[in-house]
Order: C-alpha cells, then sequence, then structure tokens
C-alpha cells in the first residue's frame, strides 16, 4: 500500500523505533496521527514531522476504546495503523508483580488486537487499508527473563497471522514485523537482568543475532508496506529459522482457507 498522502495512525512513537517510522513515514509524504504517553516528546515529534500528537495511556482502557474515533474525528480515516507501542520486562516470572505482568500483556497484545478491531469496520467500508504490527522475534524463541515479553509477543504474531486469514478477498492487508534485539532503550533495560544479558551476548557473539538500527527498522518496515508483504523479519539471517515456527500457520491458511503460500513465503519473509 502507497504510503504517500496516506494517514497513519502510529502507536508508541516517542520510542526508538517509533521516531525512526514516524521520520520515514512522514519523509515518504504520509499523515502521521502520533500516539504515545509523553506529552512534551510528543508534541516535540510532531512538529518535527508534521504530524499531530494524541497522548494516551493504550493500558488504559476507557482511553483506548474510543481512540481511533477521536483520532479520525479530526484527521479523517485511518489508512494504515502501525501498532508499535510495547513494553519489555526482563525478569523471572515470580519476580514480577500482578501489575507488570497484566501491563505487558495489556500494551504488547491486547492494545493492538483492540486498535485493529476499531478500524476494520472503516478499512472494510472504504476499501482501502493495512494493518501492521510491530513484534518480535522473542515470539518465536524466548530468552530467559524474557516469559511474559515472549508470551505476548507471539500471541501477536499469531493473532496478525489469524486477521491475514479472516481478511482473505478483502482490500485490507496486514504486516507482521518480527524483530531481533535493536539498539535501544529498551535492549539496555533488558540487559540489566544478568541471565538475559548472557543469552544475548552469546547469540551476538555467534552472530546467529545482530543489533539491528531502529533507523534500519523503520525504512524496512516502511517498504514492507509499500510491496504489499505480509510478513518482515530482521535480522535477516535470523529469517529461515523463525520461519519454521511459522510453518504451520502457513499450512493452516492453505488448508482451512486456501491462502497460497506467496513468494515472500517461500523466502523464508511470510507465515
Amino acid at each position: 500500500m502507497r504510503t504517500s498522502s496516506a494517514h497513519v495512525l502510529l502507536t508508541g512513537a516517542t520510542g526508538t523505533i517509533g521516531a525512526a517510522l514516524a521520520r520515514h513515514l512522514a519523509d515518504r509524504g504520509a499523515r502521521v496521527s502520533l500516539v504515545a504517553r509523553t506529552p512534551d516528546a510528543l508534541r516535540a515529534l510532531a512538529d518535527a514531522t508534521g504530524g499531530r500528537a494524541f497522548a494516551a495511556d493504550l493500558c488504559d482502557p476507557g482511553r483506548l476504546r474510543g481512540l481511533v474515533e477521536e483520532v479520525e474525528a479530526h484527521e479523517g480515516p485511518v489508512d494504515i495503523l502501525v501498532n508499535n507501542a510495547g513494553v519489555e520486562t526482563s525478569a523471572r516470572l515470580p519476580e514480577l508483580s500482578a501489575d507488570q505482568l497484566r501491563t505487558t500483556l495489556d500494551l504488547n497484545l491486547t492494545a493492538p488486537l483492540e486498535l485493529c478491531r476499531q478500524v476494520l469496520p472503516g478499512m472494510l467500508a472504504r476499501g482501502r487499508g493495512h494493518l501492521v504490527n510491530i513484534s518480535s522475534l522473542a515470539g518465536v524463541a524466548t530468552f530467559p527473563g524474557l516469559a511474559a515479553y515472549g508470551a505476548s509477543k507471539a500471541g501477536l504474531t499469531h493473532g496478525t497471522s489469524g486477521l491475514r486469514a479472516d481478511l482473505r478477498g478483502t482490500p485490507v492487508g496486514t504486516l507482521a514485523v518480527e524483530i531481533g534485539p535493536v539498539a535501544s532503550g529498551m535492549m539496555e533495560r533488558i540487559n540489566r537482568h544478568g541471565p538475559s544479558a548472557a543469552s544475548f551476548r552469546r547469540v551476538l557473539r555467534a552472530r546467529l543475532l545482530t543489533l539491528l538500527d531502529p533507523d534500519d527498522v523503520a525504512r524496512a518496515v516502511v517498504g514492507a508496506i509499500e510491496q504489499g508483504r505480509p510478513h518482515l523479519r530482521l535480522p535477516r539471517r535470523a529469517a529461515p529459522l523463525a520461519a519454521v515456527t511459522g510453518a504451520p500457520r502457513a499450512i493452516a491458511r492453505v488448508a482451512l482457507s486456501g491462502i497460497p503460500t506467496s513468494s515472500h513465503q517461500r523466502t523464508g519473509s511470510g507465515a
């Protein structure tokens, strides 16, 4: 789907990846509605990208419930939804509080699916739209300390696959983005948990993963939207292994709904 002149609703806009996405989308000519919890940083980013700021805590059910309606009332119909907001939890599960566990699941899984639910009726009625969910390779194979985070991201990837099956034959597309470690504040916080840090050091040393540049990630995501790709996995060296876990979803789509395996899927980019 073309991003030029499209209205994009982007959550988690002030995060490392979110800010890079906002800049790349604006550079491509998109109109960006930016959502984050931090009003000052959000306004500064909106000024820099020509977008509009909507301060919101996506873990607040009342604020989440009417968010798409509010955005569309001010900026018009949403053409592309990019669910980028997320939070890491890096600790053994018994060390998490009930509130921390709930926040992880609410922000990483419930909020993206709820926003998809809100935008879909309008997209289907207008005959255009794209849903983009930023997930993680932690949903494929997670490390010590990331049980809650990995579970939430696995759910988001799986939910996106289900949405793709639901939307077969409609003009609304989906993109599931599974990314490895990114040079960011989130990665710095994860590395404060010793077992998590040790695991990442081992895989980076073995070059099974690489530390991704957020600008490269944002550029690849925007490119995948414009190319209509159903799936993007970064770093590319991890894509073949990650595709193995996605194979049952791809097989199920073919068996249950007749969605053929695309060329991207054959190269390890779709599931």
